[in-house]
């Protein structure tokens, strides 16, 4: 039932956009649509939805015993050495526009374009990806499972970070500890930046070695029965925090804290953006804030909607963003703090619940730094 609705969602969407058809290719649409995640890399995977009627899938012969259409699509199986764009051809209507799936390649649509001169071709935004916006409630719960994962696995890494040791072998733990949860899979390969390299939002982990008093930005997720989970947390290594870092995890901790309370139906994602970066800003670290709050998350670790400054989309029930403002002070240290939540009727809910309070990771203590005052030193 739940495949069928998201099919009738599509067609709503087709008929309000005045669309003929939709053409879903990728691996997370056509696992959408049809509960199989199929991967036929060159070969044609196609899903085409019309505005009115039955569903068709056009797949290789060789994932018959892959695909389950049941009821809900009528099937056409090619095999190496057929022209398989023509079959798909054939399955959309003669003339009229088609939705057309973001990420397929451009020589797939080039051709299919060359095959029938009638048909024109726009984007799939307006149908496939504002059908993915909001979450259902099957969706809600797979990510809540995700998000339970991830919480557990930092909790742990928590333990086993201490000076001495490098970032790669705190990554190669994190993978070891999704691992004994069956999560081999990661969202993205973790970020681990210890003192200066946490300054870098996307740093590549490598051998640096973890002192005594560093700040660490861990960043990880993993993806559990196909729906990911995305996580940041900075911790301190042993020692103690100066004032400087003191007050920039004080400004991004109230900066996140603060843009989680203002998610709710109907404000737009530009305003959790505004948010954030004018806690920020008001502390004289704004510059040092060099990336959008947040993005959406659910098949994909990164989908729509997106968190940034220019984004007039309202919030609606179900839909699911990171909120992760930072602080990334270059040749020192960076702090950034990141939890998944999706909209409710109310306001929000998150999927992490790990202290973010700043955390000592040598002897367990955590440093409540919300009331402190004092001048930042640049």
């Amino acid at each position: 039932m739940v495949y069928q609705n998201r099919i009738k969602k599509v067609q709503r969407l087709l008929e309000e956009a005045k669309l003929d058809a939709a053409v879903i290719t990728s691996p997370p649409n056509f696992f959408y649509f049809s509960g199989t995640w199929l991967d036929s890399h060159e070969r044609l995977q196609a899903i085409v939805i019309p505005k009115e009627g039955k569903a068709t899938m056009v797949v290789h012969e060789m994932s018959k015993e892959e695909v389950h259409p049941a009821d809900l699509f009528d099937t056409v199986f090619w095999k190496d050495g057929d022209f398989s764009l023509e079959l798909l051809a054939k399955v959309l209507p003669d003339r009229g526009t088609i939705s057309i799936d973001n990420q397929w390649p451009s020589q797939n649509l080039l051709s299919l374009m060359n095959l029938n001169s009638q048909l024109t071709f726009v984007d799939s935004t307006k149908v496939i990806g504002k059908a993915r916006l909001n979450k259902d409630d099957q969706e809600v719960e797979l990510l809540t499972r995700s998000g339970a994962i991830a919480d557990e696995v930092m909790e742990q890494i928590f333990t086993f970070i201490k000076p001495g040791i490098t970032e790669k072998q705190v990554v190669d733990e994190l993978k070891r500890l999704f691992s004994l949860r069956g999560v081999n899979e990661l969202s993205f390969n973790p970020i681990v930046g210890a003192g200066a390299n946490g300054a870098i939002p996307h740093h590549q982990s490598d051998d640096t070695i973890i002192a005594e008093g560093d700040l660490v930005v861990i960043d990880m997720g993993g993806i559990k029965d196909h729906y990911c989970s995305d996580m940041t947390r900075t911790v301190l290594v042993g020692g103690e925090a100066t004032e400087e870092m003191q007050k920039v995890y004080e400004t991004v901790k109230r900066a996140h804290e603060e843009a989680v309370k203002a998610v709710k139906p109907g404000i737009p994602l530009k305003e959790i953006d505004r948010t954030a970066r004018d806690i920020i800003s008001k502390e004289g670290y704004g510059p040092y804030f060099t990336h959008r709050t947040g993005h959406g998350l659910g098949i994909e670790v990164h989908e729509e909607p997106f968190v940034t400054s220019n984004n007039d989309q309202l919030l609606e029930e179900g839909m699911v963003i990171s909120v992760e403002p930072g602080i990334y002070l270059s040749g020192k240290f960076g702090v950034r703090i990141e939890d998944i939540v999706v909209v409710t009727a109310s306001g929000s809910k998150r999927f992490n619940n790990v202290n973010r309070d700043l955390i000592n990771t040598v002897n367990g203590s955590t440093l409540q730094v919300l009331k402190w005052q004092g001048t930042p030193k640049f």
